[in-house]
C-alpha cells in the first residue's frame, strides 16, 4: 500500500488487524487469570470473552473483505491485473505451504496425507512435542482467499442485473444461514468457504455503492451489536466466522476503513505492509517461545501462561520477534513471500 490518503483507512484496518489476530491466536489474557468470587471479576470474565469471540474474530474476515475490494478497485484501472494478483496469490501459497510441509517433515511428520490437507487446510498441522497439541496451519487463509478472488473475478463478468439478483440471493441466504446453523446444532468448520462465500458479494456492493453504505453505516454497527446479543442469547455461536455478527462487524470495519480520509502513523504502515509475514511467521515464533518460556521455569510440559503479566509478557516477546524475523526477511530477495 502506498501512502495515500484514500488507502491510509486500510493501511490502519490491516494494521490492527493483523494484531487481532495474533492477540487471538496468543490468548495473552484468559479468563483463568482472573480470581473467583468477584462480582468485578465476573465482569471482566464476560468482558474477555466477548473481546475473543466478537472482535478479535472480526480480523480474518476484514482481511479477506478488504482484499476483495481492493481486486475490483485495482482491476477497474488495470484491466490485465487479475493476471497479476492471480500469480502473486499461487506464489506465496506454494511457498508457505512448502515451508510447512518442510517444517512437518523435519518434525517427524509421516507420509502420505489426505488431499485436502494438502489443498484446503494449507498443508499439514504441526506436533512440536514438548506436549504441545498439535498446531494448525492457518495457510487455510491463502486458499480461501484464492479462492474467494477467482470466484470474485467471475461473478465480475456477470451481467450488472444477475450481479444484483445473485448479491441478494447469496448475502441474504448466507445471513439466514449463520443464523439458523446453531439450532440444527451445525458446526461451520474454519477453513470452510461457507464462511466467505458472502463477501464476494458484499465486496462488490461495497465498491459500486461506497457511498450510499457509507452514508448508513451506522445500520452495521448497530445490526453487529444487536446480533451479538442474540448470538449471547438465543440463537447460540457453534462457528467462529459463520456468524451474522462477524459479517456485519467486518462489513462495518472495511467500511469505516473507506469512508473518510485518515493519515497512518509508520507503524501503522509497517504492520500493513507486512501484514502477510506478521501472519506466516508469528505461527512458527509462538511455539519457539512458550518452549523457552517452559525450559526458563522448567518445567516438563508447556503450560499456558498462568497470570496476565505473564501472558502479555509472552506475547510482547513473541510478537517482537516476529517483527524482527520480518524485517530480516524484508532485506533479502523473500521480502516478496512477507508483504
Amino acid at each position: 500500500m502506498t501512502d495515500h490518503i484514500r488507502d491510509a483507512g486500510i493501511d490502519i484496518l490491516k494494521a490492527v488487524c493483523i494484531i487481532l489476530v495474533v492477540i487471538w491466536h496468543s490468548q495473552p489474557i484468559t479468563a483463568a487469570m482472573l480470581p473467583d468470587h468477584q462480582t468485578v471479576t465476573f465482569a471482566g470474565k464476560q468482558a474477555i470473552r466477548f473481546f475473543y469471540l466478537n472482535i478479535s474474530l472480526l480480523a480474518v474476515p476484514s482481511f479477506i473483505l478488504v482484499s476483495l475490494y481492493l481486486f475490483i478497485s485495482k482491476l477497474s484501472e488495470v484491466r490485465d491485473y487479475w493476471k497479476k494478483r492471480f500469480l502473486k496469490l499461487f506464489q506465496l501459497y506454494v511457498f508457505w505451504v512448502g515451508i510447512q510441509f518442510i517444517l512437518y517433515l523435519l518434525l517427524g511428520g509421516s507420509l502420505p496425507l489426505p488431499l485436502q490437507t494438502i489443498i484446503r487446510s494449507g498443508g499439514p498441522d504441526l506436533s512440536y512435542g514438548f506436549f504441545i497439541p498439535a498446531v494448525p496451519s492457518i495457510f487455510y487463509y491463502l486458499y480461501s482467499l484464492i479462492l474467494c478472488t477467482v470466484l470474485m473475478f467471475l461473478f465480475l463478468m456477470l451481467p450488472k442485473n444477475v450481479k444484483i439478483i445473485l448479491s441478494i440471493v447469496i448475502i441474504g441466504l448466507s445471513c439466514l444461514y449463520f443464523l439458523v446453523a446453531p439450532s440444527y446444532g451445525i458446526v461451520i468448520d474454519t477453513r470452510s468457504m461457507k464462511n466467505y462465500y458472502i463477501y464476494i458479494p458484499a465486496a462488490y456492493c461495497l465498491y459500486h455503492y461506497k457511498e450510499k453504505i457509507v452514508q448508513y453505516r451506522a445500520l452495521l454497527l448497530i445490526g453487529f451489536f444487536l446480533s451479538i446479543i442474540a448470538e449471547w442469547t438465543f440463537v447460540g455461536m457453534t462457528s467462529a466466522y459463520g456468524r451474522l455478527s462477524i459479517f456485519l462487524g467486518a462489513s462495518f470495519c472495511v467500511t469505516w476503513s473507506v469512508s473518510r480520509g485518515f493519515r497512518a502513523s509508520r507503524p501503522m504502515l509497517l504492520l500493513s505492509r507486512y501484514s502477510l509475514g506478521i501472519f506466516a511467521l508469528h505461527s512458527y515464533v509462538m511455539p519457539v517461545v512458550m518452549v523457552s518460556f517452559a525450559l526458563l521455569k522448567k518445567q516438563d510440559r508447556v503450560l499456558p501462561a498462568q497470570t496476565a503479566p505473564e501472558g502479555i509478557l509472552m506475547f510482547a516477546v513473541m510478537f517482537g520477534l516476529t517483527c524482527l524475523c520480518v524485517w530480516l526477511l524484508s532485506k533479502s530477495k523473500l521480502r516478496v513471500y512477507i508483504s
